[in-house]
């Protein structure tokens, strides 16, 4: 496999999409390296799961080199599927694929357009958080991750009461320290924070932008 690694996701000129969830069976992570006319010179990835979707992706990695973001977008999964002759099961592999073009290229426009924000949050949820800090004597909050099924990622928050948090990543956001696993830095860009006010519970509605489900779930957890 030729195409197999990455590139430094904080580079302005590269890309990054993941798509899928563990609990579905395959996770894709595609990076795009763009020139200075928006051309991909170069395409890396990384895949958890079969060797469909590993197929998947190298062929797609190996076809993005020399095209420009609307050649890529006209990418058909139907195109990879065929080329690799998928069978019917394994098809949602190169729906996957072209899943995480979208993604990367998502990804690479908010940085060009300067719109990239590894957290937002809302003032609302940004007082409130601050204010329960003070309250539990804590420096920040963690931000925890735990695979859910084709929906994603469940995100959670926690208090940071360690000040001498060396092995984890730390993050400034309207006054408030953020702390993750530095692993886990690519499902923490894209991030946003509210507040939930139902009448019944409140609490924090942490989502993530750039993640989605995969469209074509085969795992039965819909």
């Amino acid at each position: 496999m030729k195409n197999i690694g990455g590139f430094d996701s904080a580079l302005s000129n590269v890309g990054t999409g993941v798509v899928g969830s563990p609990l579905c069976g395959d996770v894709m992570k595609l990076q795009l390296f763009f020139d200075d006319d928006d051309i991909i010179v170069d395409a890396r990835y990384k895949v958890f799961g079969c060797v469909s979707a590993i197929a998947a992706m190298e062929f797609t990695t190996t076809i993005l080199k020399g095209k420009t973001i609307e050649e890529a977008l006209q990418i058909r999964n139907e195109e990879v599927a065929d080329s690799l002759e998928l069978t019917k099961i394994k098809r949602h592999c190169s729906v996957l694929a072209k899943e995480a073009i979208e993604a990367a290229v998502k990804d690479y426009k908010a940085k060009k357009n300067n719109e990239e924000n590894m957290i937002t949050i809302t003032k609302k949820a940004a007082e409130k958080i601050k204010k329960l800090i003070e309250e539990q004597n804590a420096v920040g909050v963690d931000i925890l991750i735990e695979s859910s099924g084709c929906s994603g990622l469940n995100y959670s928050l926690s208090y940071e009461k360690n000040a001498d948090t060396t092995d984890k990543a730390k993050i400034e956001v309207d006054g408030i320290s953020f702390f993750y696993d530095k692993e886990m830095e690519l499902m923490i860009r894209g991030i946003d924070i509210d507040i939930v006010e139902n009448g019944i519970s409140n609490g924090f509605s942490v989502t993530n932008k750039y993640h989605r489900p995969c469209q074509n779930c085969t795992c039965g957890c819909r």
